[in-house]
């Protein structure tokens, strides 16, 4: 198999954008050729700082370059439909950065859209990739669990209020699409759903608690998985100090806590498996409130496969249900405007 350096380009110059100028870096048959973002002088800066050849603030210009294969799209998620819709259009393959757009509907466009100009299309959900997770999936494969009885997602966490000050679109319907439900924790609800299959239905509440912004700040839901097993699920951007983002599956004969941020079991424990984990020494349950703080080796991890995917057409990564946690956002949002439990159809 011929192995290409697939040539990369950012669409979008902030801290996402930041996260994947520098594990590109460390990505193997990967070469980061150009950025674009509406400002020149943002544009400008940012291929200085991250040395990257070519820069540009005209999308046109940067779609038409023919040494670009792939493109990051790291802007504010209601705008990843313009961006995806352009590039596959252009020929090019694209990543977006989650969610994939702030809808079902506009999600589906941007599917759409890649399939009909035969170019591939990838989520950012990094933290599918880690050992952590891994062994889970193993505990559930064989049994160590037993039957699965009740996961809990905890992902409350805090951002001050500069936080949405500073970026005016974040906290607003049009261009976040929700609140702490949609950009914190469409990665809890993602990797629940990539270890336990998909959740079927939900009754939710939603609240703006803290932050003067126009979406959710906190909420709470039921869930319910295919085959039945219940879930709890909270989400917040306004619980100070903020807790790392933790998931807990508990069945008949086990139960596993995740470090859902961080590749780390805090606490494994199977009546069929001598080997158990008790949290570890000097754990800590707060977590840093700057985006900037987290770890990105997920990010390197999944631009890792993604590069071999594109170098190998029979690969599958990349063609899974990219509207999973989309329904689920829709339908916790749907369920907290009607009051009433919601439905999500099989796909």
């Amino acid at each position: 198999m011929h192995v290409k350096t697939q040539r990369f380009a950012l669409i979008g110059a902030g801290v996402a954008a930041q996260t994947h100028a520098r594990e590109l870096r460390r990505v193997a048959n990967a070469s980061l050729v150009a950025v674009w973002a509406r400002s020149a002088d943002a544009a400008a800066a940012f291929a200085a700082a991250n040395a990257i050849p070519r820069h540009y603030s005209d999308l046109a210009a940067l779609l038409a370059d023919a040494d670009i294969d792939v493109v990051i799209i790291t802007t504010p998620n209601g705008t990843h439909r313009e961006y995806a819709v352009a590039a596959a259009r252009a020929g090019k393959h694209v990543i977006v950065e989650k969610p994939l757009e702030i809808t079902t509907a506009r999600s589906q466009a941007i599917i759409d859209a890649c399939a009909k100009a035969q170019r591939r299309l990838f989520v950012i959900y990094q933290r599918r990739y880690s050992k952590a997770v891994l062994q889970t999936i193993d505990d559930l494969g064989s049994g160590k669990l037993g039957d699965i009885v009740l996961v809990n997602i905890v992902d409350n966490q805090f951002r001050p209020r500069r936080y949405y000050l500073d970026a005016s679109w974040r906290g607003t319907h049009e261009l976040e699409g929700g609140g702490c439900v949609m950009t914190q924790s469409t990665h809890m609800i993602d990797l629940a759903q990539f270890i336990l299959g998909p959740i079927t239905s939900v009754y939710a509440r939603t609240k703006t608690a803290y932050h003067e912004i126009d979406t959710e700040d906190v909420a709470a839901a039921v869930f319910e998985f295919a085959g039945g097993t219940l879930g709890t699920f909270s989400s917040s951007t306004a619980a100070y100090p903020g807790q790392r983002h933790v998931l807990t599956i508990s069945g008949t004969a086990g139960t596993v806590m995740l470090n859902g941020e961080h590749d780390q079991i805090i606490f494994r424990r199977s009546m069929h498996d001598e080997h158990h984990a008790d949290v570890p020494e000097n754990f800590s349950f707060a977590d840093p409130t700057d985006p900037r703080d987290y770890p990105t080796f997920g990010q390197r991890v999944q631009l890792e496969r993604i590069v071999a995917a594109l170098n190998d057409d029979s690969t599958a990564a990349g063609q899974e249900d990219l509207l999973i946690s989309a329904r689920v956002i829709d339908a916790i949002y749907e369920s907290a405007a009607s009051g009433l439990p919601v439905k999500i159809a099989a796909e």
